[in-house]
């Protein structure tokens, strides 16, 4: 192309030339200044012309350089996409390289020889620490085995005003493992297997069993389970002992708990948790222990429901109600008892809301009984960094007696009213696994370095229990059949300091009062305390 239009460029010229040529000869015999001026037209149209060339020509080298740039960037590209796929198939080779040492490594640990490439897969295993839980589990995620932990050490006194009748004068200082549990979680598809061996007690110095149980979650939002087991019966029951406000539960909760629910508990039965409900049904059986140090020679048989709802929930507010209710057909049987006297008793007891003592100093004693229930609920509410909850409960005793002596039916109640409030802000979750609240998580985790504090928290408490039935002050409850218990009212306040996600630290205040007559009715046995206490916890 460059070469044609070069010669047709030449032929114009000429043409060009000829044209101002001829005529200027035809006009030879014109005078000399018209031949000047026809010549000198000439030139300059040929001038005009040599310079429209130089114009075209410098174009067309530029067009040259731009293509020849351009192909040598294709050139670069396609270099460069070459050397990647190299790189590529090194990789490869080489990943395949490991995972063929991998699998012959397996394979020499095998017993039999060669290995299949489905069991080579399943020996494979994956560790991981979600939330703190060294986790194992194979590769494809079927069976697992995870190990967590809880720990809790109390520490703290009691501070109080006794008289010449007060039953219990010398309270214990001191301190106790409330709780040293370690958590063995195993899984294979949808069944679970829990046990949970506890090295704190009330007191410590004895291994106990927190539970030991099988369950199975494969119909959602199902889960089934067998075993020794904690079926919650109350707000304050179901919510993990890591996250309540206090040091410990309300006394109502404990004891009317004990009746056929608490932990440790023989049960059979299912929950199903979602985001607005929780429901439970279980068969429970003894305590883990029962046939020590006396054997029985009849377990107690009883059953334990639980309805919990949350009719209203978003991102700050949560409003829970429920209801729940146990019944114990009949208390295990004493072999060595007598019957109508001691063969088959409830005894209805707690601290006052803190393990450092363990003299109940609210207690009926041995209720010799046929059959027990407990029934109540709870209303609660949350709005972001604030808690408010409260429950009710009431317990009944059919009582087993001798002919001729009085055995009515013992009622005793309680409640308890609580608050709480987050000082640095962070909300108070609700765990829909358990239908209750869970403990706040540090937005800005302690560090000397970054400036964070961690999360504070403080709560306060009313809680009452009524233990008296069926007794007027003066006279024996012997007269009566009823009960001198006692009646127990507690406030309390609470610090917490949570410096990240597994660590809290709680101090606490209480004042006492315990009015108890004796059993004849007419001597004051009980008193007003204040108590201190403090706990260090460690939740992974």
């Amino acid at each position: 192309m460059g070469s044609k239009s070069g010669t047709c460029r030449k032929c114009s010229v000429l043409l060009a030339i000829g044209t101002y040529v001829v005529p200027a000869a035809a006009a030879a015999q014109s005078s000399p200044i018209d031949r000047i001026d026809a010549i000198e037209r000439q030139i300059r149209g040929l001038q005009s012309e040599l310079q429209q060339l130089k114009g075209e020509l410098g174009l067309a080298k530029q067009q040259l350089r731009q293509s020849r740039s351009e192909a040598q960037r294709a050139q670069d590209q396609l270099r460069e996409a070459r050397e990647a796929a190299e790189r590529a198939r090194q990789d490869a080779l080489r990943a395949t390289t490991a995972e063929t040492r991998a699998e012959q490594a397996v394979a020499q640990v095998q017993a039999a020889g060669a290995t299949p490439p489905a069991a080579a897969e399943a020996a494979r295993v994956k560790f991981s620490m979600p939330e703190g839980r060294p986790t194992i589990a194979s590769a494809d995620g079927r069976v697992s085995l995870a190990i967590g932990g809880f720990t809790q050490f109390d520490m703290g006194g009691y501070f109080q005003n006794v008289n010449q009748n007060t039953q219990f004068p010398e309270l214990n200082n001191g301190v106790n493992l409330r709780r040293g549990r370690l958590y063995f979680i195993g899984a294979f598809d949808d069944f679970r297997f829990n046990i949970t061996p506890d090295f704190g007690d009330r007191p410590d110095g004895a291994v106990g069993l927190f539970e030991a149980n099988f369950n199975y979650i494969g119909i959602k939002p199902l889960t089934f389970t067998v075993g020794y087991v904690h079926p919650f019966v109350a707000l304050d029951d179901a919510t993990f002992p890591g996250n309540t406000l206090f040091l410990e539960r309300p006394s109502i909760v404990n004891i009317e708990r004990s009746v056929a629910a608490g932990i440790e508990r023989a049960s059979l039965g299912a929950n199903a948790a979602t985001e607005d409900y929780f429901a439970s049904a279980y068969l429970t059986g003894p305590l883990f222990g029962a046939q020590r140090p006396v054997l029985l020679n009849g377990e107690q048989v009883g059953f334990v429901g639980r309805l919990a709802a949350r009719p209203y929930h978003d991102e700050d507010w949560n409003f829970h109600a429920e209801f729940s209710g146990q019944m114990a057909f009949h208390p295990n049987v004493i072999a060595s008892g007598t019957p109508g006297v001691s063969r088959t008793t409830f005894t209805l007891a707690d601290e006052p809301e803190l393990e450092i003592d363990f003299n109940p100093l609210v207690s009926t004693g041995p209720l010799s009984a046929k059959s027990a229930n407990a029934y109540g609920g709870a209303l609660a509410a949350n709005w972001r960094n604030f808690l408010l909850a409260g429950e009710y409960y009431q317990i009944d005793v059919n009582q087993s007696k001798l002919p001729g002596l009085p055995s009515p039916t013992l009622g005793f109640n309680g409640g308890y009213v609580d608050v709480g409030w987050v000082i640095t802000g962070e909300p108070i979750p609700y765990d829909i696994t358990r239908a209750a609240w869970a403990r706040p998580k540090p937005d800005h985790p302690f560090s000397l370095a970054d400036g964070g504090i961690g999360a504070w928290e403080i709560a306060a408490r009313y809680s009452t229990v009524n233990l008296n039935s069926n007794v007027v002050p003066g006279v024996p409850q012997s007269v009566t059949g009823g009960v001198y218990g006692g009646l127990q009212q507690i406030v309390s306040v609470a610090l917490s300091w949570y410096p990240n996600d597994w660590l809290r630290f709680m101090l606490q205040f209480q004042h006492v009062d315990i009015n108890k007559l004796n059993s004849a009715g007419t001597v004051q046995i009980g008193q007003r305390i204040e108590t201190l206490a403090g706990r260090a916890q460690v939740v992974w």
